[in-house]
């Protein structure tokens, strides 16, 4: 009896020191909260306090950062003046059956040399005062989204990615965009790009090798034709000379229509080739010209804008600088 006296004596007091203890804890955890609660509002009062001060600050130094933009805007009309007008624009070529990748590294070599107009002339067939005239070259790729080999935009900024399977580039198509100094140049820069990849003796080569193949399929599908045309002659002087009966237990033989159906489809074949033949004469075939409302690509409203916004950041800069100089010198002279 006594120890359990005991026994029960003991389980009272350790309740008692639990029952004790949660008060003190739900206070713990009240003031924990209330202090985070007050930090988070000096926190929110400091970033107010930062901003106002930033306002304040830009309201007592309008007068230096206006000078600054002001100064800026002279200095973009003076780069404006002093720089030329650039347009860009862009046409569209299709390369046949010539490996598009080819020629777009080939025309893109020419971009190399914008800044050397002779070697440009000679290369475009062009005069060297046309030459200066061109400011950039650049051949891209088309991208097929629906993979029905139609390019859906241009890779102008050259964000394909090989391993994303949800687009691929289009073949046979190439996009040469231009940047000139003038725009009554695009027609002979056109006529000189198509001489330059003409003239190539290397994609002359692969473009004679095209033809020849083509012209080659032409005459193999012909010749396919011939003897499936003869199989079919044959076996329907066969069926001719066979009875009712016979044709009952040869019914098993080839269907005449299904020679037919195969002639047709060699001939829809012929016709694709002759037809690629006939409009791919030359190693690349334009599909759109250069526009010639070209866009403009350094114009005055944009060359004021930049200048005076770099301008008005370093007025800000200058601002704070000359504002705080005292301090700025006291931490120099620390240093040294």
């Amino acid at each position: 009896m006594n120890f359990n006296v005991k026994i029960k004596n003991t389980m009272n007091e350790s309740n008692i020191q639990q029952n004790m203890g949660k008060p003190n804890d739900e206070i713990d955890i009240f003031e924990f909260c209330s202090r985070m609660w007050e930090a988070f509002k000096n926190f929110l009062a400091d970033v107010r306090d930062f901003f106002i001060s930033i306002i304040i600050f830009l309201i007592r130094k309008t007068l230096w950062i206006v000078t600054f933009a002001f100064a800026g805007i002279i200095v973009g009309f003076l780069l404006y003046g002093f720089s030329k007008t650039s347009y860009s624009s862009w046409m569209e070529g299709n390369t046949g059956d010539l490996d598009n990748s080819i020629v777009i590294d080939h025309v893109n070599r020419l971009n190399q040399l914008t800044g050397k107009p002779a070697l440009l002339a000679s290369f475009l067939n062009i005069t060297e005062e046309q030459a200066a005239q061109i400011g950039s070259i650049r051949a891209y790729y088309g991208i097929d989204l629906n993979r029905d080999g139609r390019p859906e935009f241009i890779d102008f900024n050259e964000t394909f990615n090989p391993r994303d399977t949800a687009q691929a580039r289009a073949p046979s198509f190439i996009y040469i965009q231009v940047t000139v100094f003038d725009e009554d140049i695009l027609p002979v820069l056109r006529n000189g790009l198509i001489h330059y990849i003409n003239d190539s003796p290397f994609l002359q080569e692969l473009f004679r090798i095209t033809r020849r193949q083509k012209q080659q399929m032409i005459s193999n599908i012909q010749s396919e034709i011939d003897k499936i045309d003869s199989l079919q002659r044959s076996q329907f002087r066969r069926r001719e000379n066979l009875d009712n009966i016979q044709m009952f237990y040869l019914g098993n033989q080839p269907a005449l229509q299904t020679f037919h159906n195969a002639i047709l489809e060699l001939h829809e074949e012929i016709q694709t080739l002759e037809r690629e033949l006939e409009i791919s004469d030359e190693i690349i075939t334009i599909v759109h010209d250069f526009m010639p409302l070209s866009m403009v690509v350094f114009s005055v409203h944009k060359s004021v804008f930049i200048s005076s916004g770099i301008m008005a950041i370093l007025g800000i800069f200058s601002a704070l600088i000359w504002q705080y100089r005292k301090r700025i010198w006291k931490l120099i002279k620390e240093d040294m």
